[in-house]
Formats: C-alpha cells, structure tokens, sequence
C-alpha cells in the first residue's frame, strides 16, 4: 500500500523568498529611525545661560548630518558633524574633549546620546523586523 500526501508549499516558499527583501527593507527602516533619532538629539541646544551676550549661530545644530550606507546586515548608520562648519564641535559635544564650560549644560555629548538611546535603537530594529515577518 502506498500514502501519497501533498503539501501545497507555494506561499510558503513566496514567503522565503521574499523575506530577505523584506528583511533588508525593515533593517533600512530601523536604521533610518535610529539616525533620526540621535541627528535630532544631537542638534538640540540647551537654554542659554542667563548672562548670554550672543546670538546663537545655530552653526553647531546645522554641522550634524546623517547618512546610511548598505543594505541588509551590512547596513551602517553614520551620524556625524562637520568640522567645517562648526571647528568647536568637539570641544562642545564629544565627551572626552569638552572643555570645561560646557561640562553640565551640553550633557548631550556624542556618547551619552548613544548611551541614552542604545535600548530605544535596539527596539526600533526589533519592530521593524517583526513587521516586516508576518
């Protein structure tokens, strides 16, 4: 006596094939909310100190730019200022090198963004992969 059964796998294998496009889609997504992210933390100001006696340039906030390169798993996310624009940069927002007179208002140091956020991020990824499965 022979059984024969037949499973009719088309979906199944649609889905397989389409998952590394989907997957390479929601990685794009994520990195895209990540460097949204810390871009807008990194350009915030704190209020200025009461005896202020300049304008603000704002050259430091439009100094940070993003960028994204690659796909899939070899997505990476660049976040990063423009010495050109702000040379002061790391005297203001990198945390080894922040001169004493922005210790303790400019706490949105490069690293302390990505030390805030580092869960946040690791989140955004988790949701755009789960929506991106079905």
């Amino acid at each position: 006596m022979n059984l024969s059964i037949s499973i009719y796998d088309g979906e199944v294998r649609d889905l397989i094939n389409r998952a590394p496009a989907k997957l390479s889609d929601a990685m794009l997504g994520g990195m895209n909310d990540a460097t949204a992210l810390v871009l807008r933390e990194l350009k915030t100001y704190p209020p200025p100190p009461s005896n202020i006696t300049y304008e603000r340039t704002r050259s430091l906030s439009n100094s940070w730019h993003k960028e994204i390169e690659g796909s899939g798993l070899q997505i990476r996310g660049i976040v990063g200022s423009n010495q050109n624009i702000a040379p002061y940069n790391r005297w203001v927002q990198d945390e080894e090198r922040q001169a004493e007179v922005h210790r303790g208002r400019w706490t949105n140091t490069a690293q302390e963004v990505l030390r805030h956020n580092e869960a946040n991020i690791r989140d955004m990824f988790s949701a755009r992969v789960r929506a991106a499965l079905p």
